[in-house]
């Protein structure tokens, strides 16, 4: 009997796997796809501290060190770094080397293992799967974000949900250090759009609000505005991204984590670095349940606990941003990025951390002007 079954084979699951393993636990992870790495739904920018947090080396596709912002008057804000602000991995393949250092660690990773439910008892929780039951002391969700095992712990979902859709495309961009991103009701209702150079293709995705319709009809608009929309597609991944975290990550013998527990940077909608920053949270708590041999609710609550005091602060700062974000109108937006043009605050926006974006907001605020052109552009949408 395993000491852990963790449900979902993805990063937050194998990476959970292996924190776990390595200490000592007995886990099972159970993945209904047949291999690691598909389908893919994933963009693939990560940042170096997500690398070294992860300790595996994916195939790299690009490197960024500067980024255009596309405002929907068409203007452009540049910015710049020295060093990059993120990496373009091939997702599929850190998939597998994710799963593969799990393997190694000494979980038992299964494939084509699709869950069902689960029970649980005073002695232990029973997963029941399409191939059988596993019984097990913990279980984790890791699950995604149309997680079976979150739903089940009842008025559970995410508080909303961001659809997107992404191509590769026959395609090689000039500039192989730049992405753009483009904002803008016309082009990315509710969240905005991306193209990043991955060498001889290029990567083409957006997100929309789910009250803004399928996000596909959206990404044919961009591309034919790029005149892109004749290159020959590759590849097309599409998934959906939860914003705003659940109401609970643990229960008796239940841990949640990743997507599956909402851990989910709101305003760019990245999933990775919460994982990195996590899983070790998680494999604690296990191990001083296991010290305590104590399995329920009030112990495994600690989870929460620790978990919001090391991604919380970020998390929720970054729903601040994205909620302000939305209010916004496309005049308000090209009203912003025109003020965001300064060099001043160029500057400040060059220092930008992908993990944590909201860690520009205070030195931006506190340049000339900006506070009191914030503040107006709330208010009108509050009065």
């Amino acid at each position: 009997m395993p000491d852990v079954t963790i449900v979902g084979g993805g990063p937050a699951g194998t990476f959970s796997a292996r924190l776990l393993a390595a200490s000592g636990r007995d886990v099972t992870v159970i993945e209904d796809h047949h291999v690691s790495g598909t389908p893919t739904h994933c963009a693939g920018v990560v940042s170096a501290e997500v690398l070294e947090n992860f300790r595996v080396r994916p195939d790299v596709l690009g490197v960024i060190s500067e980024a255009e912002v596309i405002l929907p008057d068409s203007t452009t804000v540049h910015t710049k770094k020295r060093s990059p602000y993120a990496y373009v991995v091939d997702r599929a393949n850190l998939d597998v080397k994710m799963a593969d250092a799990a393997i190694s660690a000494g979980a038992d990773v299964r494939y084509g293992i699709r869950y069902k439910n689960y029970n649980v008892t005073d002695d232990n929780v029973t997963i029941n799967t399409n191939s059988g039951s596993i019984v097990s002391d913990l279980m984790v969700g890791a699950d995604g974000q149309s997680s079976l095992v979150a739903a089940s712990l009842g008025n559970n979902a995410a508080r909303s949900y961001i659809r997107g859709c992404q191509v590769d495309i026959d395609y090689r961009m000039e500039n192989q250090d730049c992405m753009k991103l483009w904002l803008g009701s016309e082009i990315a209702p509710g969240f905005f759009a991306w193209m990043l150079p991955i060498g001889d293709r290029t990567r083409v995705g957006l997100g929309v609000g789910l009250q803004h319709g399928p996000p596909m009809e959206y990404l044919n608009h961009l591309l034919k505005v790029s005149g892109l929309d004749d290159r020959p597609r590759v590849a097309t991944y599409a998934g959906k991204i939860p914003i705003g975290g659940r109401r609970v990550t643990y229960a008796d013998r239940l841990l949640l984590i990743g997507d599956a527990a909402g851990q989910v940077k709101p305003v760019s909608g990245g999933g990775l670095y919460p994982i990195s920053k996590v899983a070790p949270l998680l494999r604690d708590t296990i191990n001083k349940a296991y010290n305590m041999n104590m399995f329920g609710a009030s112990v495994l609550s600690l989870y929460e606990r620790s978990w919001k005091r090391e991604i919380g602060k970020s998390l929720n700062g970054g729903m601040r941003l994205r909620k302000y974000y939305d209010l916004l109108s496309d005049q308000e937006l090209c009203d912003m990025g025109h003020l965001f043009s300064r060099p001043d605050i160029l500057e400040a926006l060059s220092d930008i951390d992908v993990d944590n974006p909201s860690n520009v907001v205070g030195p931006i605020i506190r340049k000339k002007g900006v506070k009191s052109a914030l503040l107006k552009a709330y208010l009108r949408h509050k009065l």
